[in-house]
């Protein structure tokens, strides 16, 4: 029972559906629905009243925007993986919701494109690369990106039972 529990909330998280809309089954209604909403979404610059970016750079001069200066010089001085998991659940969420990474957006079209898949790693991997472009530090966004799905399947392998907890 359990592992079938852990199955479910594995596959919930992974299929980059929003809970809000429930599990789309292969070939069902909500799945065509879902994939023309989809496809509509990636092509706007708003969705919901909101801008959305075009490219990374313009995500980290859109956090940079609505951000106090203080806030962004506190964050450039923090070390960068304790101060981006610190803000996953503040302005990763924000990211998450409003840049609309669970139905998709032009963003979270181009972050797939490089291999970030699930909206978790997308707000984690804009979170990390604008700490980089504010030190100065080369974003290498492609290490970046395999270190996340990494992450990702060995969360997914152990919640499988894949790997020992």
């Amino acid at each position: 029972m359990r592992q079938t529990f852990l199955l479910f909330i594995l596959i919930t998280l992974s299929s980059g559906i929003a809970f809000s809309q429930g599990i789309a089954v292969e070939g069902s209604e909500s799945e065509t629905a879902y994939k023309k909403q989809y496809q509509k979404n990636i092509t706007l610059t708003k969705i919901n009243g909101v801008y959305i970016p075009g490219s990374v750079r313009e995500a980290h001069k859109r956090i940079s925007k609505l951000t106090p200066p203080e806030a962004i010089s506190k964050f450039a001085s923090a070390p960068e993986k304790q101060v981006c998991e610190k803000l996953h659940f503040g302005i990763g969420r924000w990211m998450i919701g409003n840049w609309n990474f669970f139905e998709g957006s032009r963003l979270s079209h181009l972050l797939k494109s490089k291999g970030v898949l699930h909206p978790d790693d997308m707000a984690q991997f804009l979170l990390r690369t604008y700490h980089r472009h504010l030190n100065d530090v080369p974003l290498e966004e492609e290490k970046l990106a395999e270190e996340l799905a990494a992450v990702r399947k060995k969360v997914a392998d152990k919640l499988l039972g894949k790997t020992p907890f």
